[in-house]
């Protein structure tokens, strides 16, 4: 089982950024669910989206939260997808911004 996530993480992560999430919703849409899975997949990451708001006050990873949600939900519906897509382009800088970060941290160390 994990090799399997650890599998479509990577093909996730290999994908262009502002791509990501749209192609994983195309790849999606091509499979068999009827509705009642599609309505049970968006409830429930609704339900984590919301998990993670209220996590962003409280204990807990609330960002990690309201991501895993996000994506939940944008495995059905295009709309989120191509959010998500947008939201992943703009993120990119400050990303790459904090890696140089941490490389720099790092080295300082050593």
């Amino acid at each position: 089982m994990f090799e399997r996530l650890k599998k479509l993480g990577h093909d996730f992560l290999a994908r262009p950024s502002g791509t990501r999430f749209h192609a994983r919703y195309q790849a999606r849409r091509h499979r068999q669910g009827g509705l009642l899975h599609k309505v049970l997949v968006v409830t429930l990451g609704s339900l984590i989206v919301l998990l993670g708001i209220a996590m962003l006050a409280l204990p807990g990873p609330g960002l990690l939260a309201i991501a895993i949600g996000g994506v939940f939900i944008a495995e059905e519906s295009e709309v989120a997808a191509r959010l998500l897509d947008r939201i992943d382009l703009r993120l990119q800088p400050w990303l790459a911004r904090w890696r140089q970060w941490r490389a720099r941290r790092a080295a300082k160390r050593n």
